[in-house]
């Protein structure tokens, strides 16, 4: 069946908007079936209890469209009614703080995917922003990871140092996500935030792990930036997948809307400094092909157009990522049982 008769399940696996509406609305347009949303960058633990507790009242009073997913199998019954599961994670492990019990209670409350670090060094892992040599810390950073695989929350590497990412994959039992960044050596050096972006050797690493790369039309992070054509960014898939496979690529736009310019500061500095350690600049336009998820469809047809079976298309669009999520959301004693029967 061809895509134009039959869409594929559509996994973004990172937005960060400010929740509303209008954003869901457009995941309902764009034919999102689920969607990563973001829950916390600098936030501590109580702060992040607010900002769960507000997400639970949007889901309740949008339940036309949206609805919480803690399971591979709630992403797929959601989708299947026409509205887009909604998966909480966190770009930073600051809402542990020093506490290894509140991976469990977070886990508890919903959260299934955590970022070890936000850009800069925590006590967990070093970011992007740090110097290459720094990676996870050898007491608290080990234990947070081995916890997260024990209660079956995914560890998230996409801000973090090449270091950082590689020891994950070590420490990790189990496969690791980076759920938005794109390939360094596709993209190039020249742009503001390439740290972000994943080296070769790594997204290999990752794949032969079992992980998977989500790639990202976040226009700092893209060649050419906001002027990266569709046909550019679909030669990025395609470099992807000749680099690991079609099995380990899929889609975490970054995409983000709806709130002033003055958040940047808070993204960029947090509480830890009064100004950025990159300039801000304010907000990068969106590349004309993708203004908003209302256009993944270009994306999809694009693919088609470019040769990709609807197998390669399914398993990229989104079969990959609840592949990852299936079991990655499970607890590891849970698996255990369940692959021992």
């Amino acid at each position: 069946m061809t895509l134009s008769a039959k869409r594929p399940l559509l996994i973004d696996a990172l937005q960060y908007n400010k929740p509303e509406r209008a954003r869901f609305e457009e995941w309902k347009r764009g034919g999102v079936g689920c969607v990563h949303v973001t829950l916390s960058i600098w936030e501590n633990a109580r702060e992040t209890l607010t900002v769960i507790g507000e997400w639970n009242r949007l889901l309740e009073q949008n339940s036309d469209l949206i609805a919480l997913a803690t399971t591979g199998e709630d992403i797929e019954h959601i989708a299947a009614s026409g509205r887009t599961a909604v998966v909480y994670g966190f770009q930073d492990t600051s809402p542990f703080e020093d506490d290894i019990e509140l991976v469990e209670i977070f886990y508890q409350l919903g959260v299934r995917v955590a970022q070890l670090t936000y850009n800069v060094q925590n006590r967990v892992a070093s970011g992007c922003w740090e110097p290459d040599e720094n990676g996870v810390s050898k007491f608290f950073g080990r234990n947070v990871i081995a916890d997260m695989n024990r209660v079956g929350m995914i560890v998230d590497v996409s801000h973090c140092t090449e270091r950082t990412c590689f020891d994950a994959i070590e420490y990790s039992s189990r496969p690791i996500a980076v759920t938005h960044a794109n390939p360094q050596e596709f993209v190039g050096t020249d742009i503001e935030l390439n740290r972000r972006n994943k080296s070769t050797a790594l997204i290999k690493r990752l794949a032969e792990t079992g992980g998977v790369i989500g790639l990202s039309n976040y226009p700092k992070i893209m060649k050419n930036g906001s002027d990266c054509t569709l046909d550019t960014f679909l030669d990025m898939i395609s470099w992807t997948v000749d680099l690991i496979g079609s099995d380990h690529v899929g889609f975490g736009t970054d995409y983000y809307d709806g709130w002033p310019v003055g958040e940047i500061k808070w993204w960029r500095a947090g509480r830890w400094a009064r100004e950025s350690a990159v300039p801000i600049k304010g907000f990068s336009d969106w590349p004309i092909w993708f203004k908003s998820p209302v256009d993944f469809p270009n994306i999809l047809e694009g693919m088609e157009k470019r040769g990709f079976s609807s197998e390669e298309i399914a398993k990229i669009a989104g079969g990959n990522w609840l592949q990852l999520f299936r079991e990655g959301f499970v607890p590891a004693a849970q698996l255990k049982t369940a692959n021992a029967a």
